[in-house]
């Protein structure tokens, strides 16, 4: 009882502060726990500032968008749709708001309390046990230590396992969106070293050897490995694939997401990229900043692999039928899946740079997901 009472005030109080802040503890905060009103904030207060200096949609463009949601909603602020109007130049009433996304299509079509328990890196190894993971040196799950093949080992052990690594990439596996918790990890007293990185770390974690990436995605950022974004939506015993973007580091950085400055660049079915890329701040850009070349003339190899690699996964995964999954290329050529996310999966930069999330599909959807709250909410 007492740890039920101590969850209950933990995420009261999250959601109230996130719903005056507009921010949350990142490897703190569950999203999962949070209620709409919290989510709504923080995505506003993400998008807000793209807002200014920005060219407004006219009046027949919202018209337009009023008169598709009608059915849905009471009343739909028509911000996300001038957001992403106004960096990649085309309008369409398809596009799907993300506050709408998260507190509705999102929920509807995931389940957020299996989410709290599922969502971890380490039980990818066991539920996704046919797909192709970063192979694990070590992980601590609550206070037990496994190896690589998942048998029990001492915390010594684990520790002289991670000791003969060259490098290791040490994940947070659970609370680690946008790439937080993950840190590259080299040298001679890794060994040693190790008590300290765990004590750093409150939760479970997976300790994997880094993804060599395929060469044409190394060519396009080097530094960091660069992986696709994919929008898989299940629906009985069929998976379709809606989006695929590709996100690519720059600078020093080792992690191609937004927050660290990576450019998000759609991908084509054909594998090559479009014209453009979005940075996390909505700027665009038709260049790589530092190599250069022209995102239009450059192609994600082997994309196939990766569409065949989620749909394989996705047809394990009944309680999440939309998932957002980050896959790469290793230098073989074979898809490896680095994470997959269950829910809350944001759809702002897919849709930046890569149109509408579900396309001709949209009416479609949000018939599903309004059949029994048809015009039941307001989004102001």
């Amino acid at each position: 009882m007492d740890n039920f009472i101590a969850d209950f005030y933990r995420i009261f109080v999250d959601n109230i502060v996130c719903m005056i802040k507009g921010d949350y503890e990142q490897g703190r905060v569950d999203l999962n726990d949070l209620g709409n009103l919290a989510l709504l904030s923080i995505d506003r207060r993400s998008i807000t500032p793209s807002l200014k200096n920005t060219m407004k949609l006219t009046m027949a463009e919202k018209r337009c968008i009023r008169r598709f949601y009608k059915p849905y909603v009471r009343y739909i602020t028509t911000r996300y749709h001038r957001y992403y109007t106004s960096r990649n130049g085309h309008f369409s009433p398809y596009y799907i708001p993300e506050d709408l996304y998260l507190m509705w299509i999102d929920r509807y079509f995931c389940g957020r309390t299996e989410a709290k328990y599922l969502d971890n890196k380490c039980y990818y190894y066991r539920l996704l046990s046919n797909i192709k993971l970063p192979e694990a040196v070590v992980m601590r799950i609550g206070d037990s230590f496994l190896d690589g093949n998942l048998r029990p080992v001492t915390e010594l052990e684990a520790a002289e396992l991670v000791g003969a690594e060259d490098e290791v990439v040490v994940k947070r596996a659970v609370n680690s969106e946008g790439g937080y918790g993950v840190e590259f990890m080299a040298g001679s007293k890794l060994e040693a070293r190790f008590s300290d990185i765990m004590g750093n770390i409150p939760c479970d974690v997976v300790i994997q050897k880094p993804i060599r990436q395929h060469k044409d995605l190394a060519a396009l950022h080097p530094e960091s490995v660069n992986t696709m974004r994919i929008v898989s939506l299940k629906t009985g015993d069929k998976v379709k694939v809606y989006k695929v973007c590709l996100k690519i580091g720059v600078g020093k950085e080792r992690i191609d997401n937004g927050c660290h400055g990576g450019i998000y660049c759609g991908v084509r079915s054909d594998g090559t990229l479009r014209d453009y890329g979005v940075l996390d701040n909505g700027k665009v850009l038709h260049r790589h900043p530092d190599l250069g070349y022209a995102f239009g003339d450059k192609k994600v190899p082997h994309l196939g692999r990766a569409v065949k690699l989620v749909k394989e996964a996705h047809s394990f995964m009944g309680h999440f039928r939309l998932v957002a999954w980050d896959v790469s290329i290793d230098e073989h050529g074979e898809a490896v899946l680095v994470e997959a996310n269950l829910t809350l999966g944001g759809i702002n930069d897919v849709q930046l740079c890569s149109g509408p999330l579900f396309g001709k599909d949209t009416k479609k959807i949000l018939d599903e997901v309004f059949k029994d709250n048809r015009k039941a909410i307001t989004l102001l």
